[in-house]
This record gives C-alpha cells, structure tokens and sequence, in this order.
C-alpha cells in the first residue's frame, strides 16, 4: 500500500465581511453596510484567490450608498411632515371650537326664536345644554374653559367663548 500524500489544498471562502455588508445594508444599516463592504472588498483582493464574495460586497456598499442616499433625503421630509402635522391639528382644534362656539349661539337663537324671548331676557343654561336640550355641554378640544352670557345678546354678540385667544370667529357680525 502506497502512502500518497497530497498537499491540502485550502478551497477559497466567502468573506465574512462580504456577507455582514449585505445582511446590513437590507436590514438599513447604510453606513455599517458601506464599511463592512470596502473592508470586505479590500480584503478579498489582497487575499489572493483564498476569499471569495467580492460581488456581495460589492451588492452590499451599492445598497448601504443608495440607503444612505435614501435616508439623507426621507429625514428632512419627516420633519417637515411633522411640522406640517403639528400645524394642520392646531388649526382643527381652532376650527372646531369655532363650531361649538356657533352650535351654542344658535341653539340659543333657536330657542330665542321659538320662546318669543327678547334681548337681555336670562338664558336658562340647563334649557340650551343637557340630555332633554339641544346640545350637550362643550367641550374644547385644546382643554380651554367657554364661559357664557347671562341674558340673550343682540345679533353679533357671542353668546359664549373660550379661553383660547385664537379660538374666536373671524366674522361673527349676523349670529
């Protein structure tokens, strides 16, 4: 029996690096997938046929650039969004204590109206507010307070408003 040795040859493995940059730049890791995608090519050139996967770092350090890119560009639109957000809710909470205001003034007009009652005559508020009237109670949505009128005012005079100072009616001259 013949005791041939060969030498071992060493098959050629896939980088690590190569790997970790494409895992990384699919998981949104941009800048570690750019990293980890120069070292792994860098390695695999130098390492003279032992390592193998240069096209996954190559896929890698495209995908963390365009992620980079990507995110370079979506963060100042996501703080825009957010100021525009934050500006768009502030004017519905105005808008819509605006609109209590006006259910209030013309539940009273309604009920002026349909009880023959005259300017400065005493509004009854569990009449106008309640289960058994014509709205229930207010409420701001901003947490400010209404405070009301005692006596029914002539036309164009609120009979109620809130404590926000921007929450008042533009034009509120034929209410």
């Amino acid at each position: 029996m013949e005791n041939s040795q060969q030498p071992s040859q060493q098959l050629p493995q896939t980088s690590g690096m190569a790997i970790a940059s494409l895992v990384t730049s699919l998981t949104c890791l941009a800048p570690l997938a750019i990293i980890f995608g120069h070292m792994a090519m860098s390695r695999i050139k130098r390492s003279a046929g032992q390592l193998t996967g240069y096209g996954l770092a190559l896929a890698g350090t495209i995908m963390g650039y365009v992620g980079l890119v990507v995110m370079i560009l979506i963060i100042p639109f996501m703080s825009v969004m957010f100021v525009g957000a934050r500006a768009w809710k502030k004017g519905s909470d105005r808008a819509a204590c605006i609109m209590n205001t006006r259910n209030v003034q013309q539940a009273v007009r309604g009920h002026q109206n349909m009880t023959s009652m005259k300017v400065g005559d005493p509004i009854d508020w569990n009449v106008i507010f309640g289960p058994d009237g014509y709205l229930p109670q207010p409420v701001c949505p901003l947490g400010g307070t209404y405070t009301f009128v005692e006596t029914i005012p002539p036309v164009g005079i609120l009979v109620g408003s809130c404590s926000h100072a921007d929450h008042v009616p533009a034009d509120h001259s034929t209410w």
